[in-house]
């Protein structure tokens, strides 16, 4: 299976969007403790969340668009 395919799998999309909020959750462990004043750490976590964002919506339009 391609990875086009893969990210086109509900399944497999569901899966990996539940991981990766445990990732991101357990990361805001040692941001909060560790990294706190280091400005590359909050660039890439400014980074991922607009990328996050980006892709929820994008899932929820095509969501939007097969149920219209």
């Amino acid at each position: 299976m391609t990875i086009r395919a893969k990210l086109h799998d509900p399944a497999f999309t569901t899966r990996f969007h539940k991981w990766a909020t445990v990732v991101w959750v357990l990361l805001a462990i040692p941001t909060l403790l560790i990294w706190r004043e280091s400005v590359l750490w909050v660039a890439l976590m400014s980074i991922w969340a607009n990328v996050a964002s980006h892709w929820a919506a994008y899932q929820a339009s095509r969501a939007e668009q097969s149920n219209g």
